[in-house]
């Protein structure tokens, strides 16, 4: 009996080793680029993008908004400027990136789970994942090299 499907015929899902690997340094500037974005958003319209998630307004909830933004912000400026990084220094860049994206995927998702943010707010989710995926790329490029 088995556990899984049979993965050794064709399938129409990629092989993990045919994906491709995306340079560092991109990873790094788009992660830059979104990060700065989505915290300028947070910082400057917290209410508008808060309740273009579905979620209440409270005066609380605008102060965390804002802070958050002012964190995305310094995220978006040290991926940008640590673009060229390499060795050790780019590792813990990569990592650090794809540990925040997989636990802000992993608490967005509990959150929508138990019902404490709307359902329009997986979208979210989607973001998190795709930026995450472009830094897991990006680590896959260093290890192709080491």
């Amino acid at each position: 009996m088995r556990l899984w499907p049979d993965r050794s015929g064709s399938s129409n899902l990629p092989a993990v080793d045919s994906l491709p690997a995306i340079s560092p340094r991109l990873a790094l500037m788009i992660g830059g680029v979104a990060a700065v974005l989505f915290g300028l958003v947070l910082l400057v319209f917290p209410s508008s993008a808060l309740s273009a998630a579905g979620l209440a307004v409270p005066t609380e909830a605008t102060v965390v908004a804002r802070d958050v933004g002012a964190t995305l912000i310094g995220l978006g400026l040290i991926n940008w400027m640590a673009r060229d990084a390499t060795g050790q220094a780019l590792r813990a860049l990569l990592v650090g990136n794809v540990v925040v994206q997989a636990l802000e995927f992993v608490v967005n998702l509990g959150e929508i789970i138990a019902g404490q943010v709307p359902t329009q707010a997986v979208g979210g989710l989607l973001i998190h994942l795709v930026i995450g995926a472009i830094f897991v790329l990006a680590m896959r490029s260093i290890s192709a090299r080491a």
